[in-house]
């Protein structure tokens, strides 16, 4: 069998996880700010997948064994990194904020890895599960691009995120973190 949704999946999860890892590591605030457009480039592109990918393909099977807490973690974790988007990154509140979202992220990886990928094996056929890791891989390669990670930032600048983060937060009630000043 040709690479599925779920091995895509799974190696972005890894991905994540080592970018995580490189933005908690650095030091130095240009190297900080590098960094975590890097991380935030490739957990928006996790994101994409998710919503135009996953979420389609479970709702086109009926949601079937689907636990909530894998969207509500995913809509929550998406409404996290929108806020985390809208603060300078000198700003104090920007430190505590992506360490929660490191956390959160941590721990969304693992429900996906426990809960979504056994339940996307089950419910769609190879075949799908192909056809989806094409698609997948579409989306990565779109917002990614083909080159590498530490140059990924250059593709899809800061300003774009800013907006993307401003549309999640105002579709959502109590979106005061609109009301900061974007760095």
């Amino acid at each position: 069998m040709r690479k599925d949704v779920v091995q895509v999946l799974l190696e972005d999860h890894a991905v994540l996880g080592w970018l995580a890892e490189r933005v908690r590591s650095v030091n130095g605030s240009s190297a900080v700010s590098s960094m975590f457009n890097e991380f935030a480039r490739a957990l928006g592109a996790h994101q994409t997948v998710i919503d135009q990918t996953v979420i389609p393909a479970l709702k086109g099977v009926g949601w079937r064994g689907l636990s909530s807490d894998v969207l509500t973690g995913h809509m929550s974790l998406k409404r996290n990194f929108a806020e985390l988007l809208t603060l300078r990154h000198d700003d104090a509140e920007f430190d505590r904020a992506l360490a929660r979202l490191m956390r959160q992220l941590e721990r969304q990886s693992e429900l996906e890895d426990r809960k979504l990928l056994p339940l996307l094996t089950e419910a769609l056929s190879e075949s799908q599960r192909e056809m989806l890791a094409y698609e997948a891989e579409g989306h990565l390669t779109q917002i990614l691009g083909d080159m590498p990670l530490e140059n990924a930032e250059l593709a899809q600048p800061a300003n774009e995120l800013l907006e993307e983060a401003a549309l999640v937060l105002g579709s959502l009630p109590h979106a005061t973190a609109l009301e900061r000043t974007p760095h």
